[in-house]
């Protein structure tokens, strides 16, 4: 899409044109869906349900549209029906920012997430767990909040640890979202809750797709920066973005040999990759590279690491490579579960597209990794 069409369609009257067109295409191929994907051989997988079959095309379909008419998620940092759950966090010293976080123009500033289930209240007694999860979207959208993660919340909160905290990071596609402004609102969150907690080590970093990609920036971070943030418990990956250099390219997700068993769609994830950052960052932001792309560029960690991949999802091959590459580094602990049949992030979609019982699967097996990092405690 040239630049001259993509704005007619990214602002009004467009934007509002290509929406409705969008919703009434949708409409007339529904019937037409449900009675081809009647017949089992003809869904993206024999083992698929008609339900799967359906929403994984409507999936697909919605951020198609999505990234056509770049659609906004505006970074709110008032609470709407969270009330007392949601949180602001200001930011920490200036001396917590370092090296690739420092820009002259991305600067910390104020940011917020979500308590799960119920607002956390610091207890120097207590030794429960405390998930710091990253959303998924892209960098493109998504908030973390009840209307989005409340179904990963509630997996998280009754099968890993009973406290989760869902930041609502800077989006790339919002002005002044690129680069490093996520990883610093991260790093501001993380900092925030080693202060908060009487034991950061009771900390999880947890994220799912692009969120995934941010919870591996931040363990590098605190991995490259020693003593300047302490070492989490573990750090959970749920079908992680990993390449956002390669991601620029709709090409890289059209070409993929599960193309046709996943949602995803090359012109969103290609949208927010290159809204995240471009040639330029990596050129002269001395060491923003590894960040970006963290394939080829292992690093060494004491924080064990678990990755959940669906079997059909286009994102699965680099999940397994990054596997393999930090288990390369100084004997890293990584541990990969696969769910066969499933496409990405059930985690936090598999309510919608009919995978929940594959996504509470995947959340038991993650609750399970981490107790036994702690000798079979339960929470």
């Amino acid at each position: 899409m040239d630049t001259s069409s993509k704005s007619l369609l990214t602002s009004h009257p467009g934007k509002a044109l290509w929406t409705t067109f969008a919703i009434l295409y949708t409409l007339i191929k529904l019937p037409f869906l449900l009675i081809y994907y009647t017949f089992p051989s003809l869904r993206p997988h024999p083992k698929w349900t008609l339900r799967q079959a359906l929403m994984n095309n409507l999936m697909h379909s919605f951020l198609y549209h999505s990234a056509v008419v770049q659609v906004s998620t505006p970074l709110r940092l008032a609470p709407g029906s969270e009330k007392d759950h949601f949180m602001t966090i200001p930011p920490s010293s200036d001396d917590i920012y370092l090296n690739v976080l420092c820009d002259p123009i991305i600067k910390p500033t104020t940011t917020g997430g979500t308590w799960y289930p119920t607002p956390y209240k610091p207890n120097p007694n207590s030794n429960d767990l405390v998930i710091l999860h990253f959303h998924g979207g892209g960098y493109a959208i998504g908030e973390g909040r009840p209307g989005d993660a409340a179904f990963a919340a509630h997996l998280l909160t009754t099968h890993v640890a009973p406290h989760a905290f869902f930041l609502s990071y800077r989006l790339a596609s919002n002005p002044d979202g690129r680069f490093p402004a996520a990883l610093q609102d991260a790093v501001t969150a993380y900092s925030h809750l080693c202060r908060t907690i009487a034991d950061p080590s009771r900390i999880i970093l947890s994220g799912d797709s692009a969120g995934g990609h941010l919870a591996i920036s931040l363990l590098r971070y605190i991995a490259t920066n020693p003593g300047l943030l302490p070492d989490p418990l573990a750090l959970l990956l749920w079908s992680p973005a990993i390449d956002l250099v390669a991601a620029r390219d709709p090409a890289r997700v059209t070409r993929n040999r599960n193309y046709g068993t996943d949602y995803l769609v090359g012109n969103f994830s290609s949208w927010g990759a290159t809204a995240f950052s471009d040639d330029a960052v990596i050129t002269t932001k001395p060491g923003a590279e590894p960040y970006i792309t963290p394939l080829g560029h292992a690093f060494s960690t004491d924080t064990p690491i678990w990755i959940c991949l669906g079997g059909l999802e286009v994102l699965h091959d680099e999940g397994v490579r990054f596997a393999e590459e930090m288990r390369k580094v100084f004997g890293n602990p990584v541990e990969v579960f696969t769910e066969p049949y499933a496409h990405h992030d059930v985690l936090f979609v598999g309510n919608i597209t009919g995978f929940r019982d594959e996504a509470e699967r995947a959340a038991k097996r993650a609750g399970t990794f981490v107790r036994n990092l702690r000798g079979g405690k339960e929470d």
